[in-house]
């Protein structure tokens, strides 16, 4: 199996939170939330869309890793981000969109090989815009990953747009590899 593959997303959470905790600490099993934050935080790296050559994706962790950005960039540069965080029994996502409103959602209790966010509110929403108002991540048995989002505007909820990403080989595995 690839160091990319993805494995089960209650093994990831726990070796995730484990290398976190002091050895011994007799910690919980994970949380939901913390499986869920575990799974978003593997996707670390960059990411090619497979629908088009003009978008590039990458997952960074922040804040001693308690943080996860998202981060669609062009060849113009950043386009948006998404920024994922913990908050109790769910995990946050906020949204800050080229339309300049941030819509927060809210992490679903979920099977293992999905994540489904859901719109909880929005910050600076003009008249007119529209706005992300679901957002829903599934591994494939590939090691690919379809995002798919839903966004909601004047008419009521627009069609669902998917993304197949794939992960691109980080630098330094291709040095290795002589690549």
């Amino acid at each position: 199996m690839s160091k990319h593959a993805f494995p089960g997303l209650a093994a990831l959470a726990l070796s995730a939170i484990s290398a976190a905790s002091p050895a011994g600490a007799g910690e919980a099993s994970p949380t939901p939330a913390q499986q869920q934050f575990a799974w978003i935080a593997s996707l670390e790296g960059q990411w090619q869309v497979a629908e088009t050559d003009a978008l590039r994706i990458v997952f960074e962790k922040t804040a001693r890793g308690h943080t996860m950005v998202e981060r669609w960039e062009t060849a113009t540069g950043l386009h948006s981000m998404t920024v994922y965080h913990l908050d109790g029994d769910r995990v946050i996502a906020t949204h800050y969109c080229p339309q300049g409103n941030q819509p927060r959602l809210a992490s679903l209790p979920g099977q293992a090989d999905r994540i489904a966010f859901r719109f909880l509110d929005v910050t600076d929403f003009d008249e007119g815009e529209s706005h992300t108002f679901t957002i829903d991540y599934a591994a494939r048995a590939d090691g690919s990953v379809e995002r798919t989002e839903v966004y909601r505007g004047a008419e009521g909820l627009e069609a669902p747009s998917t993304l197949t990403l794939s992960r691109i080989a980080d630098a330094t595995s291709d040095e290795a590899s002589g690549g």
